[in-house]
């Protein structure tokens, strides 16, 4: 009976040493996977609606078969002719989406759709951290278009890369951004597209194989045409390009 204590640690020793080898390879194909990537951008010669894309990962839609699979592709597919300038960064912070929003030259954007949040969440940055780089994010991105439409996290928790506790972790970690994201959206007057679901109700939970790239932390072609049609429910982008 003594030697049952001591199994036990063994068992729980042994499942915790698999797990950390496998959120190592899965971390190492993430690495590889954003080396590899591309933002997607769209060009036009004629007079056309402009948007702006500043980002992470997920602007620039690293885990997608293909750019053109990615949130930025899928509105050229469905608005062709609109400008899209794309300056997103794989590992881009909340601070570097702002100095990507400054770097750009003035100019006339009809809109401008940002992607942040995600990386901090997964660097385990409180939202107090983030809190002043975003209000200053939200404010200069609205100085510079009429219309400001932010894309925020899902549940990164429910990433089949992340393990207990660490999933429980960042869980609560995407929870606590959302209601900042939702606070300085509503005090600003940006558009917060929200794509946090509780773990019940999010379909990238119900089929991992479907919404998740290889590496199994990035999100895959699925997701992001999940993620595009919550884009046009939720905000005013469809009928920006659309109009004449």
């Amino acid at each position: 009976m003594k030697r049952v204590p001591l199994i036990l640690v063994l068992l729980i020793g042994g499942a915790f040493l698999a797990n950390v080898v496998f959120l190592g390879t899965r971390v190492y194909q993430a690495v590889r996977l954003a080396g590899e990537s591309q933002a997607f951008e769209a060009r036009s010669d004629e007079d056309h609606r402009r948007i702006l894309v500043v980002g992470d990962n997920t602007g620039v839609g690293t885990g997608a078969d293909d750019p053109g699979l990615s949130i930025a592709g899928l509105i050229a597919r469905d608005f062709p002719g609109v400008e899209i300038v794309n300056r997103s960064r794989d590992g881009a912070g909340v601070s570097e989406v702002l100095e990507q929003l400054r770097s750009v030259e003035e100019g006339a954007f009809d809109a401008i759709l940002i992607h942040a949040g995600g990386i901090d969440i997964l660097r385990m940055r409180r939202p107090d951290e983030i809190r002043e780089p975003l209000s200053r994010l939200f404010h200069l991105a609205l100085a510079r278009a009429g219309r400001v439409i932010v894309v925020g996290t899902g549940d990164l928790g429910l990433a089949p890369a992340f393990f207990p506790p660490l999933s429980w972790i960042y869980t609560e970690r995407a929870r606590a951004a959302r209601e900042l994201f939702i606070l300085l959206a509503r005090q600003t007057g940006v558009e917060y597209v929200d794509l946090f679901r509780e773990r019940d109700d999010d379909p990238m939970r119900k089929d991992p194989g479907r919404f998740f790239a290889p590496d199994r932390l990035h999100p895959g072609s699925e997701a992001y045409s999940l993620w595009y049609g919550e884009l046009m429910q939720q905000s005013s982008l469809a009928d920006i390009l659309r109009r004449p």
